[in-house]
């Protein structure tokens, strides 16, 4: 009889306490603990500091959190989503490009923006051209990529600045001779000097380029 008594007792004890339990009684106590890492989207660009165009493929990855990363769309924009408030370091690196970290204070609630701006690894091209017979051509129209154009001056020389690194496709032309299409490599900080010859219609030595770098 005892037992049973107890037994009950018991059950009357714990069925007091899940009842306090469940009307906050003792939570009221507790002290309230904020939430230490509040998290937004994160959206941005990446552009080209000369030009100010988006840059696509460019990889941009968060610093303390390297699963949080994307690459640029064609044009330039970029999503990291979770993003823990506070400061925070974004690092972005293409092809062409020097590589950037990008210190930004995210904040604890909303959304965020940024635009990063990339600066264009750059050489430079310059060149002198010639007839078949040797003597400086001047005038002869000299296209870059099909978008930039330069003449010849009247020692035959031409230049490019601020010309970024890779491949890039020269035209060259004047009236009364053949144009010359010639293919170069630009190196970060180089300068690559071309010697270009255009023939007449009527000539029998091919059109030639020689391209070095110093």
């Amino acid at each position: 009889m005892k037992g049973r008594v107890f037994f009950w007792a018991g059950c009357s004890v714990i069925f007091v306490f899940l009842s306090l339990l469940g009307s906050g009684c003792f939570l009221g106590n507790l002290p309230h603990f904020p939430n230490l890492h509040p998290q937004v989207d994160l959206a941005g660009k990446v552009i080209d500091a000369l030009s100010g165009e988006g840059v696509v493929g460019a990889e941009v990855i968060l610093r303390d959190f390297p699963e949080r990363s994307d690459v640029t769309a064609s044009d330039g924009s970029f999503f990291l989503p979770l993003v823990p408030s506070g400061r925070q370091v974004i690092l972005v690196s293409v092809f062409g490009y020097a590589p950037k970290s990008e210190i930004v204070e995210v904040p604890e609630t909303g959304s965020f923006s940024v635009e990063i701006a990339l600066l264009p690894l750059l050489g430079k091209v310059v060149g002198f051209v010639f007839d078949e017979n040797g003597q400086p051509l001047s005038s002869v129209t000299v296209t870059l990529d099909g978008e930039e154009s330069t003449q010849s001056n009247e020692n035959g020389a031409f230049s490019f600045e601020e010309v970024p690194i890779g491949g890039h496709v020269l035209v060259f032309e004047k009236e009364g001779y053949l144009p010359s299409v010639e293919e170069i490599t630009v190196e970060e900080d180089s300068v690559v000097v071309l010697e270009v010859t255009l023939l007449q219609p009527t000539g029998s030595v091919k059109a030639s380029g020689n391209q070095r770098e110093r």
